[in-house]
Formats: structure tokens, sequence, C-alpha cells
């Protein structure tokens, strides 16, 4: 499977419970700083998921990416346009390296450019280095803000990264 072959889409109810898929391989892969990983995943009951994609509605946008049949759904991006966010993108391990993020990446960029928006934010996990690398080369930059919030018990600060959108 080429970055080629990957199809992406907006994302419809039928594709709920493969982006949860994606969502715990990638987490077990790339979270390996929270201790106990493989007991926390997967993080969210099915019906989450369901509920996931149902309630995004327009202007905000969830992306999937898509190979063949073989290969299901690859990665998914979600945006907040009114806040000008980018607030989820993942990539199924197997699938990296292909340009499947990048792709996923600059399509939300471009939506939120569309909406007449001149900037995007994101956060991110502190200790997430991987993330952090390819936000970087993207063009993001992180600003100095900070947050923290906590999953299954395990607390974590997310650092903001900007990027500014040229017309």
């Amino acid at each position: 499977m080429s970055g080629s072959d990957i199809a992406t889409r907006r994302a419809q109810p039928g594709d709920a419970q493969a982006i949860g898929a994606v969502f715990d391989a990638a987490v077990l892969d790339g979270w390996t700083y929270f201790p106990d990983i493989e007991r926390m995943v997967p993080m969210f009951e099915p019906d989450f998921w369901d509920s996931f994609v149902d309630e995004i509605s327009a202007p905000d946008v969830l992306l999937v990416a898509a190979g063949t049949a073989d290969d299901g759904l690859v990665g998914y991006v979600g945006t907040k346009i009114e806040s000008s966010e980018l607030w989820v993108l993942f990539v199924r391990p197997e699938a990296g390296g292909r340009g499947i993020g990048r792709r996923l990446l600059e399509q939300a960029e471009q939506a939120i450019r569309d909406a007449g928006r001149d900037r995007v934010i994101l956060w991110t996990h502190e200790q997430n280095q991987h993330a952090q690398r390819v936000y970087r080369a993207a063009g993001y930059v992180a600003d100095g803000a900070t947050r923290t919030d906590e999953s299954q018990g395990h607390g974590f600060t997310e650092i903001r990264m900007i990027k500014r959108l040229a017309d």
C-alpha cells in the first residue's frame, strides 16, 4: 500500500468502528509513554465511536483515508472550524511513512482556510515526540501554551502548536 493508493473522503456513519480501530492501533503504537497503555486500550466503547461520527456537523470536518477493501480505513482527521482547530489526527502505524498523515493534515488545513481562517491550532501530548516532529515538518510551531488533562487515571500535559496559513 502506497500513499497514492489511498483516497480521502468525508467520514460516514458506517466508518465509526473502523475509526475506533485506527485510534486503538495508533495509540498502542504511539503512546508508549503511558506505562500501561495495553491495559488502557480500547479507551472507548463502540457506541462512543458511533456518536463521534454522528455528532460531526458542518462546518466541522471529519475526513478518513481509505485504501483497498483489504486495507480499509488507515487514518482520519477532524477539524473544529470555528476555533480553527485541528483536534484529531491518527494513522494506522503500518500505514505510516507513506504521506497519508500529511495528506489528511493538508486537507484539514484547507478546510480551515476555506472557512476564512488564517491559522490552525492543535494540541498534542508533550511526550509525543513523533507527532511533534510531523507537525514541525508541516510548519507548526509550539507557542508555549500548555494544558493538562487525564485519561484513565493518567495525567498528561499537552502543548499547543500553531501554523499560519498562507492565502
